[in-house]
């Protein structure tokens, strides 16, 4: 699977994600063709190489004969479907458009009933050269960790403007962001709202195997490098399940360790993936211990809260790393001490097996009712796993 990682750093803007795109073996006497199929005159583009900051960057910048061309956003829909552009290329571009529309009229306050806004036949050329790039490139999913946003006011035109752009400023609703104390767009509005529809995860990109790594530039001044950096990978093929999980952990020297069991056993029911204590030595050689929560992303703030009301802890360390597991189910293997949960593990589902495991409760259950020791139990129910392995019952 082909992934793209876009390093946004220093800012996203639509003409530094072409010049940065077209680096990544893109071919471009196909790409120029399918760009055509747009069907619109009165526009060049211009595609360079610069070295700046000791790398070289592809610079992509479109002029217009027509000064401030604009398109209103419901002939830009009507040019976009009447053109030869795939239908993957016009509803990536479609989407963003409508998004960038729909936001600028709540920040207006005007009703969005059908498409009005005017935007740059600019904008439009940039955007449609992202979407068939990566529709060569055959990008499966894009990964963006968080977008960086400039601050302050920024005068333009005789008139001072907060930054970010209001309309930038509505779309990273919900988005992962930095702030940056450069008084510069670092976000363009067209760029967020192709952020906002373009990117699958945003999030650090899987294990990967970068094939191809791209930079684009655009000449402006800015407080920042004007560099964007994107990353074509392929994802490692695992055999397991890969998964992004998050690691909550704090370490705690002054809170009564008979509470850990149930603030472990509260975690856990509450949909944890594991908690564990690791023994510490603290400052002034106190005894201590880290507690550790093993959760999904999305229950961070949930378990996060339980730590933090249940025990003395004032703060929490919070990481994210990628899983691997083993593919795994449940069954029952019938013995002389009653029917015993197994758990059976592969690599993959058809897999073969990589080991068999007893499930606890069941085995001292058993042990407890028949009077042998839980080993017993544990031996006889190995047995009955390995014929129903061997049958190919699995």
């Amino acid at each position: 699977m082909h992934i793209l990682y876009i390093d946004a750093c220093c800012g996203l803007s639509l003409d530094r994600l072409l010049g940065a795109l077209l680096q990544l073996n893109v071919k471009q006497d196909v790409w120029h063709r399918q760009l055509a199929g747009l069907n619109i005159k009165g526009y060049k583009l211009s595609i360079s190489e610069i070295n700046e900051y000791g790398i070289t960057a592809t610079c992509a910048a479109v002029s217009v004969e027509q000064k401030d061309a604009f398109y209103p956003v419901g002939e830009i829909m009507d040019l976009l479907e009447n053109s030869s552009l795939s239908d993957r290329t016009k509803k990536l571009c479609a989407e963003t458009v409508i998004t960038l529309d729909q936001a600028h009229c709540r920040v207006t306050g005007q009703p969005w009933s059908a498409p009005a806004r005017q935007d740059t036949l600019i904008n439009l050329i940039l955007l449609v050269g992202i979407a068939l790039c990566l529709e060569q490139l055959a990008v499966n999913k894009v990964f963006l960790p968080s977008l960086t946003l400039g601050t302050g006011l920024l005068k333009a035109a005789d008139v001072w403007q907060p930054l970010p752009d209001p309309v930038t400023a509505e779309l990273i609703k919900g988005l992962p962001v930095q702030w940056s104390p450069a008084a510069d767009h670092l976000v363009t509005p067209m760029a967020a709202a192709l952020a906002k529809v373009l990117v699958d995860e945003f999030a650090a990109p899987p294990l990967m195997i970068p094939l191809a790594i791209g930079y684009g530039l655009d000449r402006r001044r800015r407080p920042l490098p004007g560099l964007l950096r994107v990353v074509l990978g392929q994802v490692i093929d695992h055999t397991g399940q890969l998964e992004k999980i998050a690691t909550i952990e704090t370490n705690i020297d002054d809170m009564n360790p008979e509470i850990y069991p149930y603030i472990m056993d509260i975690l856990l029911k509450k949909g944890a993936l594991d908690v564990f204590l690791t023994p510490l030595i603290m400052k002034k050689g106190r005894p201590g211990s880290k507690l550790t929560v093993l959760c999904r992303p999305g229950d961070i703030k949930m378990l996060a809260d339980i730590v933090l009301r249940e025990t003395s802890s004032l703060g929490l360390r919070i990481s994210y790393q990628d899983r691997i597991t083993a593919w795994r189910e449940v069954t029952k293997v019938t013995t002389r001490y009653g029917a015993i949960g197994v758990k059976i593990a592969r690599r993959q589902a058809g897999a073969p097996v990589l080991r068999v495991t007893p499930e606890y409760e069941d085995c001292q259950a058993a042990a407890a009712a028949y009077g042998v020791p839980i080993s017993q139990v544990y031996q006889e129910a190995y047995r009955e796993a390995e014929k129903l392995i061997t049958k190919d019952y699995l």
